[in-house]
């Protein structure tokens, strides 16, 4: 799946290729330790989260490929993790492209293991701000405060103690929405270079279908936008059929694939 423009509102969202838009949302979200490996990021958190606790195999590795899969192996079975790639589906023609299939055949020799694919959706950041159902109210911070951490959910799953430390790693601002005392729910919006990624999109589940995961989004994107994105990004699950039609809808707009190669451990 090659990138290329994508309308949206009207309007066009400037091409941007994978890798730079792959750098780019990984600043969004860093591991907590981060090393290189010539071109490629290699990134660690404790485990949590798959993009904070995976090397990003994009340019050159300095080193033969089979060797930097060693190299990448051997980094994170150090730190306790197993290691892991974030390979895209593909890349800009040339050495990159030959380079990411290079790597998805030698993870398949290796016996490392393929995760679902995960669809990058974008759209540029121009929308009417979003009109708030009564009594409903959206308050921004600079940092998740405890009712926001409780209600973000990574995988479903609860948040280990060193969550907060990788959610707070890159600047970003917190959404939280409210209905008197009670939180609905919140977003997350994280700006670098001229994109922002917008993550952790929660609704309370008694409050869902009701437009706000809608109004979550504009408001994310429309962040971005006052802090000089031009570009929103979003990942979501590339089976998670009624989300990737919701975000269509939205004016969201397939940019590439990715997904994670892991070596299973003992």
């Amino acid at each position: 799946m090659d990138a290329g423009p994508a309308t949206a509102g009207g309007g066009i969202v400037g091409v941007m290729d994978i890798a730079t838009l792959q750098r780019l949302c990984a600043r969004t979200w860093p591991g907590l330790e981060q090393d290189r490996l010539g071109e490629w990021e290699l990134r660690a958190a404790g485990g949590f989260t798959s993009r904070a606790n995976s090397a990003l195999p994009i340019g050159d590795p300095g080193l033969p490929l089979g060797d930097a899969l060693t190299a990448v192996q051997g980094w994170y079975v150090a730190r306790g993790l197993a290691p892991r790639l974030q390979v895209p589906s593909s890349l800009p023609t040339g050495p990159q492209q030959d380079a990411a299939a290079g790597v998805h055949e030698l993870c398949d020799e290796r016996g490392w293991a393929a995760e679902p694919w995960t669809a990058v959706m974008v759209r540029d950041t121009r929308s009417a701000p979003p009109v708030w159902p009564d009594p409903v109210v959206p308050a921004w911070t600079q940092a998740p405060g405890a009712d926001w951490l409780g209600l973000y959910h990574h995988r479903g799953a609860t948040l280990p103690e060193a969550a907060r430390r990788v959610i707070e790693a890159a600047p970003a601002s917190y959404l939280s929405v409210r209905a008197g005392d009670e939180l609905l729910g919140i977003g997350r919006a994280a700006v670098a270079g001229d994109v922002v990624v917008l993550t952790a999109i929660e609704v309370l589940p008694a409050h869902r279908r009701r437009g706000l995961g809608t109004l979550i989004t504009a408001a994310l994107a429309l962040r971005g936008a006052e802090q000089g994105a031009t570009m929103a990004a979003l990942q979501v699950f590339a089976h998670n059929s009624a989300a990737v039609a919701l975000y269509r809808r939205l004016g969201y707009h397939d940019h590439h694939r990715y997904r994670y190669r892991h070596l299973p451990q003992p």
